[in-house]
């Protein structure tokens, strides 16, 4: 087998590794994959990362989207905790993003998580738009007490 056979073949093996894994970005049904959906953003405002928090913590931010955000969702070392809609008005990312203003200030949401245990964790918070594509918008270390 020359060079050019062998990428051929390597090319091969990895598509089809890549729609066995369910990474097809042509499949789906829910509009997440549509390459002409921007993925949200966003950002956590609170706590800080690394702070010291108490067993159960206010945690707030923003999130924006082209097509409007659905829910942001919060993962506690590892396990899905809660969804919160937007609830929060952000009149200044309204002007910092006037793009996505068209439909009000509405770009903040908060919402508290808690810990079962002191110690260390780990909060992955996540936009999710209203097509279902998703983007990690922080992630916290934080220890409560």
């Amino acid at each position: 087998m020359n060079r050019t056979e062998r990428r051929g073949t390597l090319a091969s093996i990895l598509v089809a590794m890549i729609l066995m894994s369910g990474c097809n970005p042509g499949s789906g049904t829910d509009g997440a994959t549509d390459p002409a959906n921007e993925l949200p953003s966003g950002r956590v405002d609170l706590p800080l990362d690394g702070a010291q928090v108490a067993a159960s913590v206010p945690v707030g931010g923003w999130a924006l989207d082209d097509r409007g955000i659905k829910e942001v969702r919060l993962y506690v070392d590892g396990h899905f905790q809660i969804g919160v809609p937007l609830n929060t008005d952000r009149p200044d990312v309204s002007k910092a993003f006037p793009t996505y203003a068209k439909k009000g200030d509405r770009h903040g949401w908060t919402t508290a998580v808690s810990f079962e245990a002191p110690g260390p964790h780990t909060v992955v918070v996540q936009a999710v738009d209203s097509d279902g594509a998703t983007r990690d918008i922080g992630v916290l270390t934080l220890t409560s007490r």
